[in-house]
């Protein structure tokens, strides 16, 4: 018989753990949905906190909008497929290169000294500052600064008075403020102007209770401001196409200043290659006075020669030494030029540094046999004069890194000027030893008549001078045609407009970023509390942690209403579910022990506050039902509650019976039930745990056991004091209470040791304080094993609540947890 019991129970044992595993996953899910439930506080905390802090962000922030302009860069210079020579805007035909003019500090600066930004006007609110611009309704003008300090500094402007105005500022470290007549002259110790405002009528009601001020910008402060918010991009570099965006909190502005960059490059582009050509007309026409004078008095020495001396033609004179002459005269005219044309340089080259031009240097170097020799010096110092001109617009001259620029600027000009008069010495050193091998080739010719050898000298210096001055005039002529022939046609492809909508903040990608980061944040806080979420929910918790070692009785459902002052509430409603569940443990109790005669029924819990007096009063109550006599011993002395349930006194009791003080008659006391009884714990005394041991509690045990069917105990919570333990080993029916979403996981481990260690094995559990509502969403199961079957309808997780009526998930999501 004792074989076949264990068979059974290891059969059980098996189908539970099957059980377990094959509902664990629903479980865990289970178990999510209602840390949801119990954190939807929290999630829509987070959410409408993030969607708070988007409309805030949206509401406070202040506008950014974006114009764009987009320019193609052409153009056209027929002079040189007429002329089949290199013009002198070759060099500068370069789209990279006209990118990085435009977004250069010193292009910038230009556009920005077009704009009416001299002085900005502000209104400064609570939290953002609103830009006039143009559209503003007072005006400073005829300004005069008699101190730069106040410069950059915000200029308060008080409108409030009729017919006066107030103006504060704070400058090189000191604050004025003044009252002035309206439309009169302000006079400060920084500066003088006058304040015109617009028609007092047209100026809004608010207008005199605003913040208003403006401030005198420098020009170093415009440009760090603008510099980064404008953006220059090659669009399509077949197409030779830019496009020029600019970004300012006030539409007008963007759009003036997009608009501007494109016209100014169009007129700078101009300009600089206009100066490049006059650059290069100038030295021709210098060049060209000079030659013409000695031309003309060569001119005049060969004719005033011939006509006194009668000589022959040169024709008369050896072919061999006309041949050779002409090629000495040739290449004397050539180094000539080149002397003179390095002497220009030179000129061009040691000027002071502001003077310095580029298009005054490298035209003059184009087709020369020095162009490749000078170019890449020049470019250096040009490259240096032109950061020099950049460093300038946000620095002095004491500045250290001027200071080392300028050093640079004197060594590669030297380097420069050294290469030049190196080269000179070389071509006029070249020209004297032509003219003395030359001076050798005369006089081996002097056998010739005097005055013909005198003649064809005259001749020479009179041909040699010929053709320079004709060399110049083609030059002339060919440079002028260049210049002519240069047609730009840089335009604009696409004005800028004034934007409708800002660019950021993008209103609908701020509201989505601010949403998903409260759903994330949401998401965090229910997956760390589902983490640390140490408590017993089901008697899944209780059969998975024990590996379903310990007996379940049932389930109590919750009641989610108060409580009455009698936690006797299974006469209330007969039919509830919670008298339904305690019908259930009250027939799986014959599971545990059906032989006949009185029985004990021992109840204890880890803590206090898992609700083992409610379940024994309520389970007393229920046994009382069937017909049979019932007594509740409540033997929690150190913190009695079974008084407090039926609302009674305690003045004697199981204290008192213990000591012999009164009589078991004395103490009984009678429900409003038929047939179930209690005594109450009486005065707390010092000593509980010797009074439960004692022999007369075993007594008193045994003498109620003949007067009444169940003894019921309601011992002190022993994971606290071991006083209720002895009872526990005595009983007949040993009950531990668990309460769902209250009880530890650890708890269960008392248990477990509970059982090895005092041999307790008909040991059975109570799960108390189930949530329906949870359960019919995440775990519909708890069935136990061994003795008797749990309760499986999904009671859920707190106190005593009949079914709200509340159904579907929303009912679940949003009813009383």
């Amino acid at each position: 018989m004792l074989n076949e019991d264990i068979s059974q129970r290891n059969l059980n044992f098996e189908s539970y753990k099957e059980r377990i595993t094959n509902f664990s996953q629903e479980f865990e899910l289970g178990l999510f949905l209602f840390i949801i439930k119990r954190s939807l506080i929290w999630i829509m905390l987070c959410v409408l906190t993030a969607l708070a802090s988007a409309l805030i962000y949206l509401r406070y922030t202040a506008p950014t909008y974006e114009a764009r302009t987009l320019i193609q860069l052409r153009e056209s210079n027929t002079a040189k497929q007429v002329l089949s020579m290199e013009t002198f805007t070759d060099d500068v035909n370069n789209l990279q290169a006209d990118v990085e003019l435009m977004r250069s500090k010193f292009f910038i600066s230009r556009v920005l000294k077009k704009l009416p930004l001299e002085v900005s006007y502000f209104n400064r609110g609570q939290i953002l500052t609103e830009e006039y611009y143009t559209w503003t309704f007072f005006h400073v003008e005829n300004l005069v600064l008699l101190d730069t300090t106040v410069r950059d500094v915000p200029i308060f402007l008080d409108i409030s008075a009729p017919g006066s105005y107030r103006i504060t500022y704070t400058a090189g470290g000191k604050t004025f403020e003044g009252t002035f007549a309206r439309n009169g002259p302000v006079r400060t110790p920084h500066l003088t102007c006058t304040i015109r405002l617009e028609d007092y009528s047209t100026v809004t009601e608010d207008a005199t209770e605003r913040n208003l001020f403006f401030r005198i910008n420098s020009k170093e402060y415009l440009l760090q401001r603008y510099a980064s918010r404008i953006n220059v991009n090659p669009l399509d570099v077949t197409a030779k196409t830019v496009e020029i965006t600019c970004r300012d909190e006030n539409p007008v502005l963007a759009q003036d200043l997009a608009q501007s960059m494109a016209e100014a490059f169009i007129l700078y582009d101009v300009e600089r290659r206009g100066e490049s050509a006059e650059s290069v007309i100038q030295f021709i026409r210098a060049q060209k006075d000079t030659v013409a004078k000695q031309l003309r008095d060569s001119e005049y020495r060969l004719q005033h020669y011939r006509t006194e001396n009668e000589v022959a033609d040169l024709e008369q004179m050896t072919p061999i030494f006309l041949q050779r002459s002409k090629e000495y005269e040739d290449e004397v005219i050539r180094l000539t030029m080149d002397i003179e044309l390095l002497k220009a340089i030179q000129e061009a080259t040691d000027r002071p540094k502001p003077e310095i031009n580029s298009y005054d240097l490298l035209p003059l170097l184009t087709g020369t046999d020095y162009e490749d020799l000078l170019t890449t010096t020049i470019d250096g110092l040009l490259e240096l004069l032109k950061k020099r001109e950049e460093l300038y617009l946000t620095a002095t001259e004491q500045n250290f890194e001027v200071q080392s620029l300028e050093r640079q600027i004197d060594i590669q000009k030297r380097v420069v000027l050294e290469s030049i008069r190196n080269l000179l010495k070389r071509a006029e050193a070249q020209r004297d030893e032509l003219t003395a091998v030359q001076e050798v080739f005369e006089g081996q010719f002097r056998a010739l008549p005097e005055k013909e050898f005198e003649l064809a000298r005259i001749e020479r210096v009179f041909t040699i001078n010929e053709k320079y001055y004709t060399l110049l005039l083609e030059k002339d002529i060919e440079y002028r045609i260049s210049k002519a022939g240069f047609v730009p046609e840089n335009r604009i492809l696409e004005n800028a407009t004034k934007p409708s909508a800002p660019i950021t903040p993008n209103r609908n990608l701020v509201l989505v970023y601010y949403l998903f980061t409260g759903f994330i944040l949401s998401f965090l806080i229910v997956l760390f509390r589902y983490i640390l979420h140490d408590n017993i929910t089901s008697l899944h918790d209780i059969a998975k942690l024990s590996n379903a070692s310990i007996s379940i009785l049932g389930m109590v459902p919750k009641y989610k209403k108060e409580i009455p002052i009698s936690q006797l509430l299974i006469d209330k409603n007969p039919k509830s579910l919670i008298a339904e569940s305690f019908r259930t443990i009250r027939t799986n109790l014959q599971f545990v022990d059906n032989t006949e005669g009185a029985k004990t029924i021992a109840i204890t819990s880890t803590i206090s506050g898992e609700g083992k007096t409610f379940v024994a009063i309520n389970l007393a109550g229920i046994i009382s039902f069937s017909g049979k006599r019932v007594i509740i011993l409540d033997l929690d002395m150190r913190k009695p509650k079974i008084h407090l349930g039926f609302g009674v006194e305690n003045i004697r009791g199981m204290s008192t019976l213990l000591i012999g003080k009164d009589t078991v008659e004395s103490c009984v006391q009678h429900s409003t039930l038929q047939g179930l009884d209690f005594i109450t714990a009486g005065p707390i005394p010092p000593n509980p745990s010797e009074l439960i041991i004692s022999a007369r509690m075993s007594s008193l045990i045994d003498e109620l056991k003949l007067q009444y069917d169940i003894v019921l105990i309601d011992n002190p919570p022993v994971g606290l004091v071991t006083d209720g333990i002895p009872m526990i080993q005595r009983a007949d029916y040993p009950i531990y209470i668990f309460r769902s979403d209250y009880s530890k996981k650890q708890f269960v481990q008392n248990v477990d040791r509970l059982i090895n260690e005092n041999s307790i094995t008909k040991l059975s559990a109570i799960l108390n304080g189930v949530d329906i509502e949870r359960n019919k969403y995440g775990y519909n199961y708890g069935y136990g094993y061994g003795y008797g079957y749990g309760y499986g309808q999904g009671y859920g997780g707190g106190y005593y609540e009949e079914h709200t009526g509340k159904g579907g998930l929303l009912g679940w999501l949003f009813g009383r947890s």
